[in-house]
């Protein structure tokens, strides 16, 4: 099986849309967004969004199965990126996409210059989780209630990301 994971242009916003409306439906205590927030959502609108943010989208076989998101956080310090909206279909979980996102995601936050990639997941989905640990994730002490359902729980998470190792003959460091 071939699986590709791309950033999502203005130009994917329908299966961009699809599956934000799939993954809000199937996982709605997984996601700050709500199906009706953003069912309504207009063409030009989904363009003008995806033009300003950074998603990852995966396709298998050419089938949009998984997209995850980067946010420059402001009320996460400078040195890290923040992970969001992280979504496997049913259909494509088991087939490596949700590793291959997360790598996308590091890797773009590398490119952007952050040390770490910090995200928040609810307590109990135990898949994601062991996802992100498998991933390099390890837990960062916080926890706090969902937003709009406190009886819910998330766990921060981070990753450190490797630091270059300095040029032969550099000034770095001395």
């Amino acid at each position: 099986m071939t699986l590709t994971v791309h950033r999502v242009t203005p130009d994917d916003w329908e299966s961009h849309r699809d599956l934000r409306l799939e993954m809000l439906q199937a996982a709605p205590d997984a996601f700050f967004t709500q199906f009706a927030d953003v069912v309504d959502v207009d063409e030009d609108t989904w363009r003008g969004r995806i033009a300003t943010q950074c998603h990852f989208q995966a396709r298998l076989e050419g089938d949009p199965v998984g997209s995850v998101g980067v946010w420059d956080d402001p009320e996460t310090p400078g040195d890290a990126a923040t992970l969001v909206a992280m979504y496997v279909a049913p259909r494509a979980r088991g087939a490596g996409v949700g590793e291959r996102l997360v790598q996308a995601v590091l890797d773009e936050a590398a490119e952007r210059g952050r040390r770490r990639v910090v995200l928040e997941v609810t307590v109990g989905n135990v898949p994601a989780i062991r996802l992100y640990e498998r991933m390099g994730f390890v837990a960062d002490g916080t926890r706090h209630p969902l937003p709009r359902k406190p009886e819910l729980e998330e766990l921060g998470m981070e990753r450190v990301l490797e630091t270059p190792v300095p040029e032969a003959g550099s000034d770095v460091g001395g």
